[in-house]
């Protein structure tokens, strides 16, 4: 099992191989869930084996696996999550671009 958290891990598909970011409200609580979907349209994601005993947590990162579908139903977000969301977003997309950049200097110094 692997530890990151559902935007990470699809920032580093999405950096890695292109493709799509898709979003969805969470399964477990109010915020956004990030989905991967390939140039070949192949959908992954990366989710806990069970829920997490505080949803907050998965903002901390979690060992999970990857899916390769996603049958949860898309529901509505609403307008508070979805402010909400979009600032965890902004602020972890900054910290994976600061981490992602510091460990290519770091491997460059080497």
């Amino acid at each position: 099992m692997k530890t990151t958290q559902c935007l990470w891990y699809a920032l580093d598909r999405w950096n890695q191989d292109g493709g799509y970011l898709v979003l969805r409200k969470s399964s477990h609580w109010c915020m956004p869930h990030v989905l991967h979907i390939d140039k070949v349209g192949r959908w992954t994601h990366f989710v806990p084996p069970h829920d997490l005993p505080t949803p907050i947590l998965s903002l901390f990162g979690f060992a999970g696996n990857v899916e390769h579908a996603d049958s949860t139903q898309a529901k509505p977000i609403s307008s508070v999550c979805m402010f909400l969301g979009t600032m965890a977003l902004v602020v972890l997309g900054g910290v994976w671009a600061l981490k992602t950049w510091s460990k290519k200097i770091l491997k460059g110094l080497r």
